[in-house]
């Protein structure tokens, strides 16, 4: 009798390791899968001139860009820019193109503008010198050159019709007088 015991105690005992075995298989201790974070936006932005990594920089894209932070992507300025040339806290759009001139270049384009009196040349007017135009007054001599830094220099007269405010009849009016 004490043998059928101790085999009866030894069975339960295979048996309730077996159970417990089981239990442990079906247990699933892995954690929980967290969804994966949204993708992250970026942009593209071009940035040449007088910066010290000319180059294609991407950035992030978290709803406030400026081109600051594409000319600080593309390794800061040179020592040669003319950041007045150009408003660093423009907003910053996939695609762009920013280019920063050079103080010396920006000058003596000023200087060769200011000594031709027949003609403005649109890319290095300030705004006094487009107020001169027929049609232009200060707004639009302010929508000039915030439209020739976000683009950089117009690279014929017919593009300045691209300014808002600036159309076919204006631009005759004065398309004899601006050169590029």
């Amino acid at each position: 009798m004490k043998t059928k015991f101790l085999i009866g105690v030894g069975v339960f005992a295979i048996a309730v390791l077996g159970v417990l075995f089981l239990i442990g298989l079906l247990e699933d201790d892995t954690p929980p899968l967290e969804p994966p974070p949204p993708p992250v936006k970026k942009i593209s932005v071009y940035v040449s001139g007088q910066v010290k990594n000319i180059s294609v920089v991407e950035l992030e894209d978290n709803g406030n860009l400026r081109l600051v932070d594409a000319v600080n992507a593309a390794g800061g300025l040179t020592d040669l820019a003319d950041a007045d040339a150009v408003n660093l806290a423009a907003p910053l759009t996939d695609g762009q193109h920013i280019h920063i001139p050079t103080k010396e270049i920006f000058l003596s384009q000023n200087a060769a503008a200011a000594t031709s009196s027949d003609t403005v040349n649109i890319n290095t007017a300030d705004a006094n010198e487009l107020a001169t135009l027929k049609g232009i007054g200060s707004a639009l001599s302010q929508r000039i050159i915030d439209y020739r830094n976000e683009h950089g220099a117009f690279k014929s007269i017919d593009e300045i019709k691209n300014v808002s405010g600036i159309g076919e009849k204006k631009f005759a009016a004065f398309k004899d007088k601006i050169t590029t």
